[in-house]
Formats: C-alpha cells, structure tokens, sequence
C-alpha cells in the first residue's frame, strides 16, 4: 500500500504502467469505496504527544497501532517518545504490506506504457477537461503540451509524477524514521504482506474502462489544483494527534482507486490481511507496534472494526494508554 494501500503505491510510483481502454456510459461505473465511511467512534484525538495510538489487547498480549497518513511534507519532525517507549521491549512492528516490481519485471513495464499512449489527441477525448488539464501540466513545471499523447488514466499518472515531484512532500515518512527507531531498539519489522506489483498492474490493463480513466485524470487535477496545502495540515494535524483533521485529508485520488477494476476488493484483500497479522501476534505473550494506514483503521468494517468484532479489546485514543 505508496501507502494509501501498496497496490496504489505501485501504480503511482510506477507511472511507466498502466492500462487499456473501453467504453462504458458514466452512469454504468459505480464506485465502489471499503473506506469511505469512518467509525466515529474510533475517531478521537490523542491525549499524549505525538500522533494518535489505538490498542487491540487480550488477557496477555498489547498490539499498540499507530495510524499514518498518506503523505508528509519532508522534513515534517513529530514526536517519537511514545514509539520509542511502545518499541522497548516489544517482540515485533507489523508494517503496511508490501508491493515489489524487480528489474526483470522491466519490459513488461515498458509493454503496458505503450498501452497508455492515445489513439486520438487527449483535448478530444475530453475536451472539458483539456483546459484545466493544460493548467496543472504547467503548472507542475511542464512547458509542453505532451499530456494530448496519452490516454485519460496515463495523462492522470503522468500529471500526478511530475505533482509529487514538486510538492515537497515524500511517501517514505513516517516508516523510514519508525523503522530506524524500530532498528535502535533491535525490533525487527515484519510486513503485513508482500505481493508481486506487475501481475495487479496487468491485470488493471485488461479490465480498464475510459470512463475509470476520466474519473482518475479528473481527481488528479483536483489535487494538482488544490495545491500540497490541505495534505500538508492533514499531515501536520497527524503528528499533533488531531485524528478527525487527519483522517479527513482530500481523498480525490482515492476515489481514482477504487474507480480502477479490481482495486475495492484489493483494499479489502489487504484490509483483511492486516486484521489477520494483528490477530496472528495476539498469540504472543508481550507487546507489539503495528503501522498500518489511518483512514483504513478507522474505516467502517476497518481493521479496527474487525478486530473488535473478533473479541479483541480495542482502546481509543482517548481512554487510558
């Protein structure tokens, strides 16, 4: 899960990939969102420093679970002494699953571009969308019109590489810093899962529709127009233990996801591997760290959620740490 869930990570930071076309009528493709409601209940602010910690504990083992958001702006500090002391002593730190593409996964990166190149100039396949398109291809510091070559998921991808690049904000915070403190404190870190990128990327190239494409270009010009900003204070309301502020960060992207065939029940797959890490350590006596996604924690039948309706005693934020 770039976080928001690898599969996503592996589209995104593997721009070079992607996908097919077919027609379908807007009103055929519904989106189907696992994330898009929260327990509120569960979305409460923290009342020690730093972000915000939920516990899963039975009558001898303690997993504290602390949420990320998708992105932070670099060099963002925030408070560690709560990790650091949840990390002493603890016999694991189960981290966000894992989605890997090798160097001999190359040329069947390099095929599936070729798939998202245009058959006809993107301003007239969407031409509604053309102008504002044009707008946020500039401005992320691209002085041609070399968006109108693609298709409308590719022109999407595109946009979005050349966005992060000039945004100021990096996927690799906040685990790069927990996982170096994880290392001081000689806890190893073991994966939810790990999974082969290129079989889901192909596997989204054959069942793509254009209207899923549309849908995702659209979402990334929102962001593009939007700016950093509002990742930014979502970001900094996360290292603040703020959830309600946190949880709620623009999600247009997401809804790129899950427009994408396939992508809802992967959430899910994923969703249900974390509950079923989580539940496999509840068998070892001690304490845990788990790093795992905020919104999907907190999510309506989330992992949270699911782990309660196991029998697991779950603690909020603001009850007693």
């Amino acid at each position: 899960m770039r976080r928001r869930l690898a599969a996503f990570a592996a589209l995104t930071a593997l721009a070079a990939a992607s996908l097919s076309h077919a027609q379908a009528p807007p009103e055929v493709l519904v989106i189907d969102d696992p994330e898009a409601n929260v327990v509120e209940e569960l979305v409460v602010n923290a009342r020690l420093p730093g972000p915000a910690w939920w516990k899963v504990s039975d009558a001898d083992t303690t997993i504290y679970i602390l949420g990320v958001p998708g992105a932070t702006p670099k060099g963002m500090t925030w408070d560690t002494s709560v990790l650091e002391r949840r990390l002493d002593g603890a016999f694991a730190v189960i981290t966000p699953p894992v989605a890997k593409a090798g160097l001999t996964d190359l040329p069947a990166l390099l095929s599936m571009r070729s798939k998202l190149k245009a058959d006809r100039p993107l301003d007239q396949v969407a031409p509604d969308l053309a102008p504002r398109l044009a707008r946020a291809w500039a401005a992320t510091g691209r002085k041609d019109d070399g968006w109108k070559d693609w298709k409308p998921l590719g022109a999407g991808l595109m946009l979005a590489g050349h966005a992060v690049r000039r945004s100021g904000l990096t996927s690799e915070e906040p685990e790069k810093t927990i996982g170096r403190l994880a290392r001081k404190h000689k806890v190893k870190s073991r994966p939810v899962a790990v999974y082969k990128a290129v079989p889901m990327i192909k596997a989204v190239v054959k069942r793509h529709s254009e209207e899923a494409g549309l849908i995702c270009l659209e979402g990334v010009i929102d962001e593009v127009e939007a700016g950093p900003g509002p990742v930014r204070a979502a970001a900094r309301a996360w290292a603040q233990g703020d959830v309600r502020a946190a949880v709620h960060a623009p999600r247009q992207s997401q809804r790129c996801i899950m427009a994408l065939p396939g992508m809802s029940e992967e959430f899910r797959r994923m969703s249900a591997a974390q509950v079923d890490a989580v539940s496999e350590a509840m068998k070892t006596p001690g304490k845990a760290v788990a790093v795992l996604s905020l919104r999907g924690l907190v999510a309506e039948d989330g992992v949270l959620a699911t782990l309660r309706a196991r029998g697991f005693k779950v603690t909020t934020p603001d009850s007693a740490n």
